[in-house]
């Protein structure tokens, strides 16, 4: 029988089994000694791990981001979110090499990723870059798209807090992507070629600030210059390079780009001065937003009407209540 995935461990079951290491940190309890602070991942979630100083110095590590590891410990609880205290640690790396039993070793339940096909999701948006963007907004978006296709089908939206996993920023993408297509039924004197243009691309930088999918790692440049920055250098040198015909149409989808946060506070070095980068930020925002939620409401265990706490989105979550009652059947009248 195979072990639980993450999200049906509960509080008191013991765990034996192997997960992927998605974040690592050395931290020093109140007394000053060293513990390790671990977040682990399985296809259907993640969870954090302590290792206290006791246990440590009996696990062969070091352990790192990325590394698969064999885990022993039990489900505790705190501040309503699910840990494990882990009771011994070794990579499965090390675990091979003295000879131990893999055969509950399966990376493909370990690495989460989009529950979309990735390839029907591709597809979709070249065909929508290909039909419905004019030129020259459409064949500079399709050479981009063409040209870091490999790079987008497993990058990250996130390391974090919203799509973190291989696949999300083409999930993410996507939806933001639909998001602008509806939109633009509603307002349709917008610039519709500037407004999927920019849904398209307004990520793309993440490919060059995130690094190894299955346990995402900000590069260096990711670090330094941020997503925003790096994706409007991939556009502008895009753009030079196919000698693109339109600089002030250029200068519009560039600034949808630099402002799709929205603020300078949250790394835009501009706010949106168009309709068509405000659309932009609110529908990345919104699509962020509501995966930050759905995750949180997918790992939460504790008891009560009420998620804990989440610190990005600034509030505890409503779990949910009776379901709603069906709409009356079209040719029928309410009873009375």
């Amino acid at each position: 029988m195979l072990p639980p995935l993450i999200s049906h461990l509960k509080e008191d079951d013991a765990v034996q089994q192997f997960f992927l290491v998605r974040q690592a940190e050395k931290r020093t309890d109140k007394t000053g000694k060293p513990y390790l602070s671990l977040k682990l991942g399985d296809k259907s979630g993640t969870i954090v791990a302590r290792v206290w100083n006791d246990i440590l110095k009996k696990c062969p590590g070091p352990f790192a981001v990325g590394d698969f590891v064999g885990v022993k410990g039990q489900v505790d609880s705190y501040k309503q979110e699910l840990q494990i205290n882990v009771k011994y640690l070794e990579t499965e790396e090390s675990i091979r090499s003295r000879g131990g039993d893999l055969s509950a070793f399966d990376p493909e339940l370990l690495i989460q990723a989009t529950p979309y096909d990735r390839q029907v999701l591709w597809q979709e948006l070249r065909q929508l870059a290909e039909t419905q963007i004019r030129a020259p907004l459409g064949p500079l978006v399709l050479s981009l798209l063409d040209r870091y296709q490999e790079e987008f089908l497993v990058c990250p939206a996130a390391r974090l807090y919203h799509h973190p996993y291989l696949g999300g920023l083409l999930e993410h993408t996507w939806f933001v992507t639909r998001h602008a297509l509806a939109s633009l039924t509603i307002y349709p004197d917008l610039n519709r070629d500037l407004v999927l243009a920019g849904a398209l691309l307004h990520d793309l930088g993440k490919i060059k600030e995130l690094v190894n999918p299955p346990a995402p790692e900000a590069t260096v440049s990711g670090r330094l210059l941020g997503h925003i920055v790096l994706g409007w250098d991939l556009v502008r040198s895009q753009a030079q390079a196919l000698n693109f015909s339109d600089p002030a149409l250029l200068v519009q989808l560039e600034h949808i780009i630099l402002s799709h946060h929205g603020s300078m506070e949250f790394g835009s070095p501009i706010v949106p001065k168009t309709r068509e980068a405000l659309l932009v930020n609110f529908l990345d925002d919104l699509d962020a937003k509501l995966k930050m939620m759905s995750q949180h409401l997918e790992g939460d265990s504790g008891e009560g009407d009420f998620t804990s706490y989440h610190r990005v989105l600034q509030r505890d979550l409503f779990k949910g209540g009776p379901s709603a009652a069906p709409d009356p059947e079209p040719d029928r009248e309410p009873d009375h």
